[in-house]
């Protein structure tokens, strides 16, 4: 997901209404093409086989239940602390099953607020020491790809954000007006003229924009597939068609067998709305999207793109995009409906109807590819808690623990809590190992639990903010 914070109309009239929308039955007049794979791009020509699932009893140091980032990371770096650690993960379906294997590739160190309110909420010091972590933790993911030998395409090309109105240049130079008050400068992030933007990307109608070098463009899926096998090849135990059926003090139970652990973490995301006691803490909003086939040599001559920088449209409509290793245009966005009760189904990973407009902005937004085929279709939901915070809780009495909530935007800021997991649970005697690792200071993170605060009043004031955004458009 992109930085800057944007609109997402349909999310929030769906959460306030709690109402499926009628699908718009108007046919498309741009091209589409029968057969398009519902298959996530990512998976494409890689065939699963699943791991063993957990049968019977079984012991662990730490449990974790769930296969994707916050799980996998949470477990790296607590072999990288503690070796000798016993580490089982179990995993409904099969690793990256959820959204770390259909996400839209953006490891993004930016997150759906401006600093000065997240300065306002929890002071300058706590913000500046998140974000500037949340720089650092882009080159950390690319770092671990590197070292592990894990062929993710991982290329730190940055992030362009394009505006296509006068009311997106407001907001966009505001949004970088923002960034440089509390201290930042155009190497972290800043505004781009028109004739800047398209040296960059040729977007049709470009007004200007913002450009941050803090963002890398990666293939989730074998990310997420890499990290399990580093894992695996470390002693980590990985069971997959093991579904929890309950997570407790000390224990988790699956339909097929029970492991008892000192610590249990809970690493499930927008999963957690489906199962009690946290059904209803995190709202599942389904994000959606379109790839193009390989494009021709002649198309991205056009296009120029060659930086592979991530790309976001100042839209309501909340759009990302990235220039993926095989030649395409891998294109996302929100609005699809909430479904009520907070329904996860297969069925609702294709939508009609947003398909249908994610397909037309493509081709308006690159219309450099009006006669490309758009050879995949998918989705799947991402993980919105009820007070929009994300959170990275170690209860050392109980030994649960739990992280996520990230909105859409956990490529990295699950590594980031994966480790802050991983090095409470440790239990290191020293919170701030994190933050003196990478040389800053911290003046107002003197815990674990300010650093969790930190993580919360990240994403705290984005619901708020984006209903904003919807009343000044």
């Amino acid at each position: 997901m992109a930085g800057i914070p944007r609109t997402v109309g349909e999310d929030l009239d769906s959460l306030r209404l709690g109402l499926h929308r009628p699908a718009d039955r108007t046919r498309s007049r741009c091209r589409v093409e029968r057969g398009r794979r519902a298959t996530p791009l990512w998976q494409e020509g890689d065939a699963v086989t699943l791991r063993p699932r957990l049968e019977g009893s079984h012991e662990a140091d730490v449990a974790i239940v769930g296969g994707g980032y916050t799980g996998l990371w949470t477990a790296y770096y607590l072999k990288t602390l503690q070796p000798n650690l016993r580490i089982t993960i179990l995993e409904s379906r099969h690793v990256g099953f959820g959204g770390s294997g259909r996400n839209g590739g953006w490891c993004s160190a930016f997150l759906p607020m401006s600093p000065d309110e997240m300065a306002a909420e929890h002071g300058r010091g706590a913000m500046e020491f998140i974000q500037r972590t949340m720089f650092a933790t882009v080159d950390e993911v690319g770092r671990v790809a590197r070292d592990e030998g894990i062929d993710c395409g991982f290329v730190k090309g940055g992030t362009l954000t394009s505006a296509s109105n006068e009311a997106h240049v407001d907001r966009l130079r505001e949004y970088v007006a923002s960034w440089h008050a509390m201290g930042f400068t155009d190497d972290d992030v800043m505004w781009q003229s028109a004739n800047q933007i398209s040296s960059r990307i040729a977007v049709a109608r470009t007004l200007g924009g913002t450009y941050s070098p803090h963002c890398a463009a990666i293939q989730p899926w074998h990310l997420v597939r890499g990290l399990a096998r580093v894992l695996e090849s470390r002693g980590v135990e990985i069971f997959e068609d093991s579904p929890a059926t309950l997570i407790d003090q000390g224990r988790v139970v699956t339909t097929s067998g029970e492991i008892r652990a000192r610590y249990v973490v809970r690493a499930i995301e927008s999963f957690a709305s489906q199962m009690e006691p946290t059904k209803r803490s995190i709202v599942p909003l389904y994000s959606l999207m379109v790839a193009t086939e390989p494009l021709p040599d002649h198309v991205w001559r056009s296009l120029g793109w060659s930086g592979r920088e991530t790309f976001a449209d100042g839209r309501n409509m909340v759009t990302y995009a990235q220039r993926t290793v095989d030649g395409r245009i891998a294109f996302g966005g929100r609005g699809a409906p909430y479904h009520f009760g907070s329904q996860i189904a297969d069925r609702f990973d294709r939508h009609e109807r947003i398909h249908r407009k994610l397909e037309e902005t493509v081709r308006e937004v690159f219309p450099q590819v009006a006669d490309a085929k758009i050879t995949h279709r998918w989705g799947g939901p991402v993980g919105a808690p009820r007070d929009w915070h994300a959170f990275a809780n170690v209860d050392h009495s109980t030994g649960l623990c739990a992280g996520g909530g990230y909105v859409g935007d956990g490529v990295a800021l699950a590594n980031l809590v994966g480790r802050t997991l991983a090095h409470q649970i440790a239990d290191t005697g020293d919170p701030l190992t994190i933050a003196r690792g990478f040389g800053w200071s911290a003046r107002d993170i003197t815990s674990p639990d300010d650093l969790t605060d930190a993580l919360r009043a990240t994403l705290g004031k984005g619901l708020h903010l984006l209903r904003i955004c919807v009343e000044a458009r």
